[in-house]
Formats: structure tokens, C-alpha cells, sequence
């Protein structure tokens, strides 16, 4: 029986540490004895300050601008969760460099995509400074052992690091792209199911009929340096491909197919090294069904077999049987009532994982193993009808299993876990995937060396650490805080910062276990909540703030018990609610406040008494309507967002229309006269958050997947001051709702995946300096 372990590890990352420990006694030892003069120059690499201020730079891995050398920061978190669909970042602030982050979200983790390359003791992502993360877009099913430190990965994804690959990849064993390796479009985004490396060729095995343009039928090699495909192996396989192996003489495949070259020999065969003939000495009596996994082991008299697993008939026993090498049957027959999906050799036992509970009469749920005799052994690992593994490899006398779970055994393990099948021990490898692994991904591999394992799959990110809803990041080290503020509810929809309380609003019920509806204060200094709060009775989408007063919209009627519409206005000094009462007949979207007026955006038609629609200011002492910029010039649907650059007041929204001139979906007008500036940019959908830094270079985010004819998705660079596009736009997927600005640097978030052909997990951030 497999038992808990009793231990727990330490995951830090003490590569990173010793390298920033052996660099600070460098330059402390630097300082000693070269002796430098006390000179007061920061700049000069001479002089004390200088050598202090590297070592600070140094520590907080800085790289900003400056005389002093630099220091890049590691790799910042996003947030994640099982599905892209739910994921979206809706509030963002910054105290103290902490990034506070509200939304729909499960998770914080790394931003690796479908590949990850991990500690194989304790499953931590190695530290990025010596391994760069993958950034794999998207996902990948197999990797292998290249044999000299790296790996091969395969799978459907368009790139690695930011660098277009298709299909097949090799990844150096410093983590980087071998950009040298090329299969050029490789399967063309068909499945690969497994890879093989004898020798000098790569051998590939999937469901593609063409490689990198040359007609290839569910198998190719390719030169393992080069990436080329080789000519002259060519074997042809009627249907997909699962597996593939190779023994001392020649290569077992395994699959679908129903004829390998023609031979009508199929679901298990074998073929040569060179040219991919069929080996007809070697056929097995399958009669249907089809095999997902094969191994080689030894039967109860020492004879080499092949075990073979899936879902098919050879004879009557059924879904895995073990084959001599003449392709006979053995007589080793666990009989398992569902489908096999992988199979592992450790000695006389074979490991068993699939969808099954029976194994003959013997009770086993999904995972079991059975030795050379095939007696079905006592190991259990407690799986649930819902718990399902995709995949097992051994390694270093341990067991490695994905698959679709959160415990075993009791242990909190999230889609990953690995056991010691000498004592029945989980060990603690404990990688935590956002997504579970489904056959065919999931197919690990360990470097040479064994300190490395790369694990293919169809997530988003690893190691990840739960916060629903509401989290922090340090943009110091790029990693959550231990700020966990336990949300309860739909999501927070607006965060603000004033000195050290962050206002937050949306549709939740409680936080830090005590009740707040749908708005509260916290203290940062403290991460406690400040008073009790009113409560909204419905969503709360802007909060900002001035000297006096919190101001606040949303869709709600009423706040603490008393009537207001859309738009209300709380004392800063306790928050409770102020007699300012504009009274809006739609949601209030945006607030931004500005000398004299209080400027309001979104679906209202009429607000503080007047018919204005959409967009207009109101009187900060009675909540009066002002008309301005217009009392009659209005968009023509509503504004979500509104910005300031230099006597300039920005909109973006879904109107199409203001003042009766075209106008798409941004605007802007002169904060004197009130005149409009239309058909700044076009856009073919909704402009939802404008930031703009002090050099008048921002970002307009949105909904939209063009701008001026142009594809670009989400969000662009924009130069304010002189009304144009910025030409450092870059590549991205998916839509963007907040934005703000610290300075030049932009922050902003949404359902974004990808910028720059790199995963991201809800939010970015950019320094618009040039």
C-alpha cells in the first residue's frame, strides 16, 4: 500500500542565491583591495558609492536606465487558471512595488505555457537566470533526453521563447532554443505521439501525412542536429502512430493502424533502422482496437517481452497482453475491464494506468501493478472514479505520474506527483499544474544527468500558488506575496491606491473572512481591513479619490441603505457615505477628476438633472450637472474610460458617433472648449482603458482585433502628444479592460495570453521611454 511521506522540502532557489552571494563577496573583496577613493561620484567606477550602488542594483536585480551596470529582473507571475476562459484581470495598483491584482483567476504562477523544465527532486521550476523558462505557445505532448544535457519536445505550438518553431524543437541543456535544429512546419499541426533518438535520427511517430511539406504517412526521422528530414526512411503507417521504441535490431511501433508498408500487419510491429521496411518475422494476432503504449520487460522465465496497453483484442484477452519477439502472445494476462493508457517497467513490476477498476477480479481504480507472473500487487493509490492518470514514467527507482487529480493519499498534489514504490512513500515532487494531463500529453523526459525533468502537457503554468480573485506580486522578484485575502464572490472589478489604503469594488460578499459587499478598504501597511464599509447593493466598476472624498460608480441603487444611482461619494477620512448625490440613469463606468469637475463616463442618457448622454462632468459641491463639454454634442453609445494629456480629455468606449461626425470608438476634446477631436484611429470594437505617461506615450486597450485596417489585438501604443500609432507595437492575443500608468511605465490587464509571442497570464507591463 502506498503510504504519505513524512517529510516536507525546502523550495528555494539556492542557485539564484549563490550566484547573487558569491558575486556580493566579489565585490566586497573588490572594495578591499583595490581600495578605492572616496570619491562621491556615483559614476565613477572608481569610487565607493559606485560599488554600493552596483551591489543595490545588484540585490534587486535593477536595470533601469542608468551609469551603473544592470541587473535583469526575473520573470514577473501572472495569474492563471484550468481554462484561458477564466482568466481576467479587471483591477490593478501598485504600492511599495507590490502589484496588487483583482479579477477572475484561480491562481499565481509563472508564465511557462505547456512545458515546463523542473527540479526533479522537489518539481520547482529551476531558476530562471540559469534555465529561462520555456514560454511555449501552446501546448506539447512528448519530450526525450537528447543524451548531452538538453531535450527534444514535440507537440502543436507555433513558438518557444518568443522565437517561431513548430512540431519539434531541441532545447539545449542551458534551457535555451537550439535555433540551428529547424523542421520548418514539421507535421503541420497534426498530433506527434512519441519520439525515439538512436543515433544520429530523431524518430517521429503521430497522426501527420505530411512533414515539413514531404509526405510522410504517421512516421519521419529527421537529423538530430540539424532538424532535416531524412530521405531515405520511409515507412508508411495507414493510421496513427502512438508509440514507438527501439530495441537492438530494429523499432516496435505501436497504434491505430491497421498495415504498416502495405503488409496488412498492424497495431504492433516492427521496422528497421534504415529504411523503415517491416520486419515480417514479427506479427502479432491483434484483431481490433487499437495500442496507446508499449515497453519492453522480461517475462516470469527472464525472456524479453513487449507489454503493450490501450484498448483492443488479441484473441480474447483484452486492453494489455506482453508479446515475444516473434510477435506470440505470452501467457501474462492481468485482464483490466477498461483501457490502458501507460505502462512502466521497474524490475519484475509492470505499472498500469488507465480507466479501469478491475483487474480480473481484483479491485484497483485507474492505476495498478502487476508483476512478471501477472499477479496483481498490493499497491494502491486511493484514486477516486474522478482521478484519472495520463501518463507514468520511472525514473531513479521512483515512479512519475500526470494526470487529472488535486490529492493522493491524502497529500496535496495538483496534477502531478511521484512515488517510491520501495517503501509506498509519495516523495516530494510536487510541480502543481493549473490543468490536468489527458492522453497523449504528458510524456516526461530526464536529462542525462538526472537533475532535470521536462514535462510537456497542455497547462499554463507550474508551481502555481492559489489566490481567488485577489493577489499581490513583488516586481522585485517577480513571485506572489504571502498575501492570501481568501475572495469570496464574482470578482473585484476596481482597485485604487491612496497613501497606504487600497480601495477595491465588484461583486463579492466577503474578504479575509470578514463581510463586505462589494466594496472595502485595506490597510497595506497592515493587510487589515479599514472599518466596516458600506455595502453596495450591486457591481462597483471606478473608485478614485481626492483630498476629501472616495468617489465611486458602478450599476448599484443603493449604498449603505440608502438610495443612490450608479454614482456615490464617501468621506475619505471614515467612509461613510456623503449627501453628494448626482443621481445617474445608467451604470457609471469611469470617474476622473479634474481641477473643478468631476468628470463621468458610461451608459447613462441622464445624470446630475440633465439630459446628457454617455459622458459629461458634474459640480464636485452639489453633484449638478455642468454640460461640459456639450449639452447637446454627445457619443452615440456609451464611454468606458476616460484619460488627460495636456488640456486634452480623452474617451474610448463603443460609440461610433459623436456630435454627429464620425468618430470610432476614441475621441477626444479641449478641456476649454469643449470641442471634439474625431477619427483619431479606427478600431473595430470596443476601446475600454486609456493610461498615458508623463512623456505623453500610453497605451489604448480594448476589445478590438484591428486598428486602422491593421490586425492588432487588444491593445496598442499610442503617442498622445502628437496623435499618432507608435511603431513598437508588438504582437499579442486578447482583449485588455484596466490600464494605469506609474510614471512612463504602463500596467495593464485583461484576458490577455501572448505579447510578443510569449505566454501571458492576464497582464503586462511596458516602459514607453522613446
Amino acid at each position: 500500500m502506498f503510504l504519505d511521506p513524512k517529510s516536507s522540502h525546502c523550495k528555494d532557489q539556492m542557485m539564484m542565491r549563490l550566484a547573487k552571494f558569491s558575486y556580493l563577496i566579489f565585490l566586497i573583496c573588490f572594495i578591499v583591495i583595490c581600495k578605492p577613493a572616496e570619491l562621491s561620484n556615483p559614476c565613477d567606477p572608481k569610487s565607493e558609492s559606485y560599488i554600493t550602488s552596483s551591489i543595490l542594483r545588484f540585490l534587486t536585480n535593477d536595470n533601469s536606465p542608468s551609469c551603473l551596470p544592470g541587473f535583469p529582473k526575473p520573470p514577473t507571475w501572472g495569474v492563471h487558471s484550468d481554462s484561458l476562459t477564466n482568466v481576467e484581470v479587471l483591477g490593478m495598483a501598485i504600492h511599495n512595488n507590490k502589484l496588487y491584482l483583482g479579477g477572475i483567476f484561480q491562481f499565481l504562477g509563472p508564465n511557462t505555457g505547456g512545458a515546463a523544465i523542473l527540479n526533479t527532486v522537489d518539481g520547482t521550476l529551476l531558476d530562471s537566470n540559469s534555465c529561462p523558462y520555456l514560454e511555449l505557445l501552446s501546448f506539447s505532448n512528448v519530450a526525450i533526453s537528447d543524451e548531452r544535457g538538453g531535450f527534444y519536445l514535440a507537440g502543436n505550438f507555433s513558438h518557444l521563447q518568443g522565437i517561431a518553431k513548430q512540431s519539434l524543437v531541441h532545447i539545449q541543456s542551458n534551457c535555451k532554443l537550439d535555433t540551428n535544429f529547424d523542421v520548418g512546419t514539421g507535421s503541420g499541426g497534426s498530433d506527434i505521439r512519441d519520439l525515439l533518438l538512436v543515433g544520429e535520427k530523431i524518430y517521429i511517430a503521430g497522426s501527420f501525412s505530411t512533414w515539413n511539406g514531404s509526405s510522410r504517412q504517421n512516421l519521419a526521422a529527421v537529423n538530430r542536429i540539424t532538424g532535416v528530414l531524412d530521405t531515405t526512411w520511409v515507412p508508411s503507417a495507414d493510421a496513427t502512430v502512438e508509440s514507438i521504441l527501439g530495441d537492438t535490431d530494429g523499432i516496435f511501433i505501436a497504434g491505430q493502424f491497421t498495415s504498416i508498408n502495405a503488409s496488412g500487419i498492424g497495431r504492433l510491429a516492427k521496422i528497421s533502422y534504415d529504411t523503415g521496411s517491416t520486419y515480417g518475422s514479427f506479427s502479432a494476432n491483434i484483431s481490433a482496437g487499437a495500442i496507446r503504449t508499449i515497453a519492453i520487460g522480461r517475462d516470469v522465465s527472464n525472456n524479453k517481452v513487449i507489454y503493450a496497453g490501450g484498448s483492443f483484442t488479441a484473441v480474447s484477452p483484452a486492453n494489455v497482453k506482453a508479446f515475444e519477439m516473434d510477435g506470440n502472445m505470452s501467457a501474462w494476462n492481468p485482464a483490466p475491464n477498461g483501457l490502458i493508457n501507460d505502462i512502466a517497467v521497474l524490475g519484475s513490476k509492470v505499472y498500469l494506468i488507465g480507466t479501469f477498476n478491475l483487474l480480473g477480479s481484483t479491485a484497483r481504480i485507474n492505476f495498478a501493478a502487476v508483476d512478471n507472473t501477472g499477479t496483481v500487487g498490493g499497491e494502491d493509490l486511493g484514486l477516486s472514479g474522478s482521478d484519472t492518470i495520463a501518463s507514468i514514467t520511472e525514473f531513479g527507482g521512483k515512479i512519475y505520474m500526470l494526470g487529472n487529480f488535486t490529492s493522493i493519499g491524502g497529500k496535496s498534489r495538483r496534477h502531478g506527483f511521484s512515488v517510491d514504490p520501495s517503501n509506498g512513500k509519495i516523495s516530494d515532487w510536487n510541480p502543481s499544474f493549473t490543468t490536468g494531463f489527458s492522453y497523449p500529453n504528458g510524456k516526461i523526459a530526464f536529462s542525462s544527468d538526472g537533475s532535470k525533468v521536462l514535462v510537456p502537457g497542455s497547462y499554463y503554468s507550474v508551481n502555481v500558488v492559489e489566490r481567488n480573485g485577489f493577489g499581490s506580486i513583488d516586481l522585485n522578484t517577480g513571485k506572489p506575496t504571502d498575501f492570501n485575502p481568501q475572495l469570496t464572490g464574482t470578482a473585484i472589478r476596481s482597485l485604487h491606491v491612496r497613501d497606504h489604503l487600497l480601495y477595491a469594488g465588484g461583486q463579492f460578499t466577503s474578504v479575509l473572512n470578514s463581510s463586505r459587499t462589494n466594496f472595502f478598504i485595506l490597510n497595506l501597511n497592515t493587510l487589515n481591513l479599514e472599518g466596516p464599509a458600506p455595502t453596495f447593493n450591486s457591481n462597483v466598476e471606478s473608485i478614485t479619490t481626492d483630498e476629501n472624498y472616495i468617489y465611486v460608480g458602478g450599476s448599484f441603487s443603493n449604498v449603505a441603505g440608502t438610495a443612490r444611482s450608479n454614482i456615490a461619494r464617501l468621506m475619505l477620512t471614515n467612509g461613510t457615505l456623503d449627501s453628494w448625490n448626482p443621481i445617474g440613469d445608467g451604470n457609471v463606468s469611469s470617474i476622473h477628476l479634474l481641477k473643478d469637475k468631476v468628470f463621468v463616463g458610461g451608459s447613462f442618457t441622464n445624470i446630475g438633472g440633465s439630459n446628457t448622454s454617455y459622458i459629461t462632468s458634474l459640480n464636485p459641491i452639489n453633484g449638478i450637472n455642468l454640460l461640459f463639454p456639450s449639452a447637446t454634442s454627445f457619443p452615440n453609445a456609451y464611454v468606458s474610460t476616460i484619460a488627460t494629456y495636456q488640456n486634452q480629455l480623452f474617451i474610448g468606449g463603443n460609440f461610433t458617433i459623436v456630435g454627429g461626425q464620425s468618430t470610432s470608438r476614441f475621441s477626444s476634446f479641449d478641456l476649454t472648449t469643449g470641442s471634439y477631436s474625431n477619427q483619431l484611429l479606427t478600431t473595430d470594437n470596443i476601446v475600454s482603458t486609456i493610461s498615458i505617461g508623463e512623456n505623453g506615450k500610453g497605451m489604448i486597450g480594448g476589445y478590438f482585433t484591428t486598428i486602422n485596417g491593421s490586425t492588432k489585438e487588444g491593445f496598442v501604443y499610442y503617442d498622445f502628444l502628437n496623435g499618432r500609432l507608435l511603431n513598437s507595437n508588438v504582437p499579442s492575443s486578447g482583449d485588455v479592460y484596466k490600464s494605469f500608468a506609474v510614471k512612463n511605465t504602463h500596467y495593464f490587464g485583461g484576458k490577455i495570453n501572448q505579447v510578443n509571442n510569449r505566454p501571458k497570464g492576464g497582464f503586462y507591463f511596458v516602459e514607453l521611454n522613446n
